[in-house]
């Protein structure tokens, strides 16, 4: 007959070194839990201190502002950023390259920003390569007229900081309409084109006394290939047919090396276009065509009795 004892038996109870365990398992938890909010809200303390913020004195720039650029790039970046309140040196390097990249980017003066390099604690090394202006565009709007500098990416530049006096020295791009904001790049090929052919030509520009690009109202089109043409014009009124700009040539038409080695070896050989005996104009897409200039006849009564 079953006794009270068997209807109703005693729970098993936990050996000794098992329930040490949980119990230790449990206070290491808690522990860990304990410690981890400690360390996020100490954390969250270090990132927001001024201590360890982003500042001027701890992010070095190189190379050294060229000399067409007369503002300080790193302060106006840091100033309108607000890097210096918001970025802590005790974030992942990622983060801090990242958001130094994303941000100096912006600036119209800076086209690329090469490497990011925490060099020592509280240190920062950075590389990027500055716009270069190598013409403007001449915009005209409501009766006036303003020279916009550019780089060979067509992208506008900040153009305060040039005189009016170097703008003149510049490749003017002529019959432009647009006028995108500084630091955007402009949405017209020709424009774009036109940039390019400056700035491979810019080492000759002065020398070979060149006034402005201008292109094409409306592109060319050979088979599938759309593209813009462009004649450069003297200071004296030569014009040059030079055709595609670098990058945009289609098949069969002669390469910019080509071209410029027939004007370079037609003003070797006879004299530069700085006078008005230079010729009505000069063709060097394909192959060299001269054609001089025609003296204006005088009217009938201005003939000589």
């Amino acid at each position: 007959m079953a006794t009270s004892d068997d209807a109703n038996p005693s729970p098993r109870r936990i050996p000794p070194i098992r329930l040490r365990m949980i119990v230790t398992a449990i206070v290491l938890v808690a522990v860990g839990v304990v410690a981890r909010k400690a360390w996020e809200s100490m954390h969250a303390n270090l990132l927001a201190s001024p201590r360890y913020k982003l500042s001027a004195a701890t992010l070095h720039i190189s190379p050294e502002t060229p000399p067409w650029i007369r503002t300080d790039v790193k302060a106006e970046v840091l100033r309108d950023s607000g890097l210096t309140d918001s970025l802590s040196l005790l974030e992942s390097p990622e983060v801090i390259q990242q958001r130094l990249v994303d941000t100096f980017e912006l600036h119209p003066w800076i086209r690329k920003v090469d490497s990011v390099v925490l060099a020592r604690p509280g240190e920062i090394e950075m590389t990027v390569a500055y716009r270069q202006p190598v013409a403007v565009a001449e915009v005209s709007a409501a009766g006036q007229t303003d020279l916009l500098p550019i780089d060979a990416e067509a992208v506008r530049l900040p153009d305060g900081h040039l005189t009016e006096v170097e703008k003149s020295y510049l490749p003017r791009i002529s019959d432009i309409h647009q006028r995108p904001l500084e630091g955007d790049t402009w949405g017209d090929a020709r424009v774009l084109g036109a940039a390019r052919l400056a700035a491979r030509l810019g080492p000759v520009w002065e020398k070979f006394s060149l006034l402005d690009i201008v292109p094409s109202g409306h592109p060319e089109v050979l088979r599938s290939n759309r593209y813009y043409v462009y004649d450069i014009r003297s200071n004296y009124g030569t014009v040059i047919h030079w055709g595609a700009a670098p990058g945009f040539a289609p098949p069969g038409e002669s390469p910019f090396e080509e071209k410029l080695a027939r004007l370079t070896n037609w003003i070797d050989q006879n004299g530069s276009l700085d006078s008005i005996n230079s010729p009505q104009s000069i063709d060097v897409r394909d192959s060299l065509y001269v054609e001089k200039r025609i003296a204006k006849q005088p009217e009938s009564e201005d003939l000589v009795r």
